[in-house]
């Protein structure tokens, strides 16, 4: 039987007016805005930030990164000359390759070096190299001075 008029105003009326329901439609509403402000965001964010990130590429790629602050310094190899260990040309040499290597390989080497030493099985060569990375180590300040001068008698106190 259909429904007269009457009572399907009547339920209509009681549709518009019923609040069920309502939470969900808020929540939906308001989690929808939010994605929406965040996207708005990150869109706004992502030109600006390419631009910085390509300034400040732009800007590391300008500067020139050197070593050439690390000198040659036979004071550092005295010892060694005294001893008669290594000539100045040889100490030159060494150096120059200990200054090649990176910081890491240095440190890696140094630990080994000081271990072989310790246990007195470093030869001459490995012991001015040894030197040499000291020296690199010391002027680059990738090894703490006070652990350096254990083993090194160019350290100053």
């Amino acid at each position: 039987m259909p429904l007269s008029v009457e009572a399907m105003c009547v339920k209509m009326n009681s549709f518009w007016i019923s609040e069920t329901g309502a939470v969900t439609v808020d929540w939906t509403v308001l989690a929808s805005g939010a994605v929406g402000l965040a996207l708005a965001t990150a869109a706004m964010l992502t030109d600006t930030l390419d631009m910085v990130f390509s300034r400040a590429d732009h800007e590391l790629r300008q500067q020139q990164f050197s070593d050439d602050f690390v000198q040659y310094t036979p004071a550092h190899f005295e010892h060694l000359f005294a001893h008669g260990v290594v000539d100045a040309e040889t100490a030159a040499s060494q150096f120059a390759a200990a200054n090649a290597m990176m910081n890491h390989e240095i440190v890696d080497a140094l630990e080994w070096g000081v271990t072989q030493m310790q246990a007195g099985t470093l030869s001459a060569t490995d012991l001015a190299m040894l030197y040499a990375m000291a020296s690199v180590a010391y002027q680059r300040n990738i090894v703490p001075d006070h652990l350096l001068r254990q083993y090194f008698p160019f350290i100053p106190a």
